[in-house]
């Protein structure tokens, strides 16, 4: 009997501790939270690949349009396009960001 009000005990406490730490955590985690179109894109260009895709068609004189817009479940779609006019197919960059940050989507393609 006594051993096993000890190991009732010893549960107890390790449980307890859990608890506390991970209430600890949530009173300190710091989130990222995109919360205006700005913001996504600024967050966006912070990627290496669309660094490197902004510069690539930067280099070739190409200006770049940006656009960001939220859907209705807090997912950021931001659109980086090369302005390549008369071209009818303009290169484009797409990514999804969850507003905390997580990018979910990174694609490219023609428009």
């Amino acid at each position: 009997m006594k051993i096993l009000s000890h190991r009732i005990l010893i549960a107890v406490v390790c449980l307890s501790t859990l608890f506390l730490g991970c209430i600890e955590e949530e009173n300190h985690k710091t989130e990222l939270s995109i919360d205006t179109p700005e913001e996504a894109i600024e967050y966006a260009k912070t990627d290496n690949t669309t660094k490197e895709w902004i510069e690539a068609y930067s280099e070739l004189g190409y200006k770049i349009i940006e656009d960001a817009s939220v859907d209705n479940q807090s997912i950021w779609h931001v659109r980086f396009e090369a302005d390549v006019y008369p071209i009818l197919e303009q290169p484009c960059l797409i990514i999804k960001i969850h507003s905390n940050g997580t990018i979910l989507f990174k694609g490219g393609g023609a428009i």
